[in-house]
């Protein structure tokens, strides 16, 4: 083999090449781009074709660095059997980005990032972060590896009775970080966060008393109505639109001019904005109405219920705030709860169109396949009635 069937580049002659392709020999080649920008490639025969492997720009990847690659890549070559570079360089950078993720820190953050179309918000997203932080810190910097149930166990201890649900979200959380891990090959083994036949057997099972909204008796609120009607702003309209169509707080204070048609009064939600993940027609009573009429004639903003913040929606504080100014033990929430003891103990409405008016999703797979239609115009007699009784 002749003697410069390698290394045929000077370093002078790297940073004056012209446009095209110069071989440095063995594969190696300089690649210079009309807007003479330089970088290497590999260039090797696999079967019946001719791959080509970048090995990054130059300078960054100077012309001894370039070299080495070069070496490493004919290594694999020349190996019985042959080894694709192209392969064997794709677990490299497997295994570097592997070596980052080793703890269990740094693979969850990395694991939830990848898995955010999961979540319905931010908020989802959010939670997963902040819980893992938190309840998890006595495995946040230990290598995945290392992770047995003793370590899980001092996670969930000190919450297990003191924050049973929370508890058992981290549990489940944990559980599936511990399992992507394995997957990755990060880890190997039984997972030490598994509930059954595992951590079932050494944790108490009792599930917490399921713990609901407080909720204003449906008798109390026309005259809480009323007061309200005295108070001046935006939270406190707001507040009245959410009891008036039995809405989720995060839904009317996200709320848009484009989701509403004034000329047939209807909100439609669309699906991304709601808890089913359905879109939801609510049908607008008469004192419905009328407050978007008082926010049309003052609109500044996209949302109907502007926050303070310019282009940002009212806070969840400032309809929290109204309650707490008047020392009421009550939610936003509790609100729909009051609907529907009002529409089942007071009316002969039927109870599918009552639920539909709260937008609960239908439990039944059977009705949910049969069940197409809203039922919007029963429900817009539903909600006039709900208008009438708070005034």
């Amino acid at each position: 083999m002749p003697k410069n069937s390698f290394n045929r580049l000077t370093r002078r002659q790297v940073e004056t090449s012209k446009p095209g392709r110069v071989a440095d020999g063995g594969g190696l080649v300089l690649q210079t781009s009309k807007s003479v920008t330089r970088s290497w490639l590999f260039v090797y025969r696999w079967g019946d074709k001719r791959p080509e492997i970048g090995l990054g720009p130059y300078p960054a990847v100077g012309l001894a660095a370039a070299r080495e690659k070069a070496i490493q890549a004919r290594a694999w070559l020349n190996e019985t059997p042959k080894r694709d570079p192209r392969t064997e360089w794709g677990l490299l950078a497997q295994q570097v980005a592997n070596e980052g993720l080793s703890t269990f820190g740094a693979f969850a953050l990395n694991y939830v990032a990848s898995i955010e179309g999961d979540f319905r918000n931010l908020k989802h997203r959010q939670q997963w972060r902040n819980t893992l932080k938190t309840y998890a810190a006595p495995i946040w910097t230990l290598p995945l590896d290392t992770i047995t149930t003793e370590h899980v166990m001092a996670c969930l201890s000190p919450i297990w009775a003191t924050k049973p649900e929370t508890a058992r979200r981290v549990r489940g959380r944990i559980e599936r970080v511990l399992d992507a891990a394995t997957v990755r090959k990060l880890r190997t083994g039984d997972n030490p966060a598994r509930w059954g036949g595992h951590l079932k057997m050494v944790l108490p099972n009792k599930r917490p008393k399921a713990q609901h909204f407080p909720a204003m008796d449906y008798a109390a609120l026309p005259a809480f109505i009323k007061r309200l009607e005295a108070v001046e702003g935006v939270g406190a309209l707001c507040l009245r639109f959410a009891i008036l169509t039995g809405s989720r707080s995060g839904e009317v204070r996200n709320a848009t001019w484009d989701e509403v048609d004034m000329t047939n009064a209807l909100w439609t939600l669309p699906e991304n904005r709601t808890k089913t993940e359905i879109e939801h027609r609510v049908p607008l009573s008469d004192a419905a109405m009328a407050i978007l009429v008082q926010m049309n004639e003052a609109r500044s903003s996209a949302f109907i219920f502007p926050g303070q913040k310019p282009g940002r929606p009212l806070s969840d504080m400032t309809l929290t705030a109204i309650l707490r100014r008047w020392k009421l033990p009550y939610t936003q929430h509790g609100f729909r709860s009051s609907f529907r003891d009002w529409a089942g103990d007071e009316t002969e409405f039927d109870r599918e169109s009552i639920e539909l008016c709260i937008s609960h999703k239908v439990t039944s797979s059977t009705e949910a396949a049969y069940r197409r239609k809203d039922a919007l115009q029963k429900r817009r007699v539903i909600m006039q009635s709900w208008a009438e009784y708070l005034s």
